[in-house]
């Protein structure tokens, strides 16, 4: 690619204009979905017509060699593809809805084989290369998190996390990757672990997962407390969270364990990551220790609870009493 300064200045002009266009419509699409009016959705139907050029006209950029130097460009044309992509998966119905690889099969539908099998080389040489702009690593990770598992390789986790250090403004969206790459399980899950463990950004990744344990909606909780979980229960995380992370989780079990009482495979997960926080951390032992066990021993008492949950509870009791 040549730099900046040997480009011709009517292909950067060209480019330009294109990386323009593509804001506005990315613009547009965000402004249709927060307005859900019946015109935005059926502007909506519209971009996601397979008979509509606009998808297409998006990969083309994209795989054009002639614009491989322009990485504003890139960015947004990337965005504004995972972006289409979101929108196609919500509204497929039928057996291909329950398909993890959803998000593929909508790409070569509204594209084509020739088109995806082009293009997917390319986004995940973007998202894997250490010499590409992290910006459009970031975006390029988050389209094929869109597209499932068969395009998320597992060995993007250790660029996923790295990402966590160069870009933290958009740890946000980082989390989501990493939330998917847990959830497809078997070699993806192994390799987010891994990293998780091993490179710095792990740390800061655990840092958001707290976030979303602590705020989001009930679904994304617990998935996200199953990363937290797994990270823990691996050898070498003792030193993951930050002190003051640990309590802070030790205070949101505390809370949500009894809050549970009457969800039992919710229960479970918080159970197990307290299981996996008081086996590795010190603080997570010492933290608000005597209110901890005074829980656990009310839940295992509580004639109202499950035999699961009653189990569960005095293995962690007797678990913690024994801890130093």
């Amino acid at each position: 690619t040549p730099p900046p300064s040997a480009m011709d200045p009517q292909l950067e002009a060209k480019a330009g204009q294109k990386c323009e266009a593509v804001q506005q419509m990315i613009r547009r699409i965000e402004r249709a979905l927060s307005n859900n009016a019946e015109e935005d959705k059926q502007w909506l139907r519209n971009i996601i017509n397979p008979n509509d050029a606009c998808l297409s006209t998006l990969v083309k950029i994209l795989i054009e060699p002639k614009y491989k130097g322009f990485v504003g460009l890139r960015c947004v044309v990337l965005r504004a593809i995972q972006l289409i992509l979101r929108i196609a998966v919500l509204m497929v119905n039928g057996p291909h809805a329950l398909d993890n690889n959803v998000g593929l099969w909508c790409l070569v539908h509204l594209v084509g084989d020739e088109l995806t099998c082009k293009v997917l080389p390319v986004v995940a040489h973007v998202a894997e290369c250490d010499q590409c702009e992290p910006l459009a690593a970031c975006n390029a990770l988050m389209m094929l998190a869109e597209l499932g598992p068969e395009a998320l390789a597992a060995n993007l986790a250790p660029r996923l996390v790295d990402l966590f250090v160069r870009l933290p403004d958009r740890a946000d969206e980082l989390v989501e990757v990493a939330l998917r790459f847990h959830a497809h399980g078997g070699d993806q899950r192994l390799e987010l672990l891994d990293a998780a463990i091993s490179r710095p950004g792990g740390s800061l990744l655990c840092e958001v997962l707290l976030q979303v344990v602590n705020r989001a909606d009930v679904k994304r909780r617990l998935r996200a407390l199953k990363v937290l979980t797994g990270c823990l229960s691996r050898p070498g995380s003792e030193r993951l969270l930050y002190t003051n992370d640990v309590r802070v989780l030790v205070e949101i079990l505390l809370r949500e364990l009894p809050n549970h009482a009457d969800k039992e495979q919710a229960f479970i997960c918080y159970a197990d990551c307290l299981k996996a926080l008081a086996s590795r951390c010190e603080e997570a032992r010492k933290h608000r220790r005597s209110d901890v066990l005074q829980v656990l021993h009310d839940l295992q008492e509580d004639e109202h609870g499950t035999p699961i949950i009653q189990d569960q509870c005095a293995a962690l009791y007797a678990a913690m009493t024994a801890a130093k």
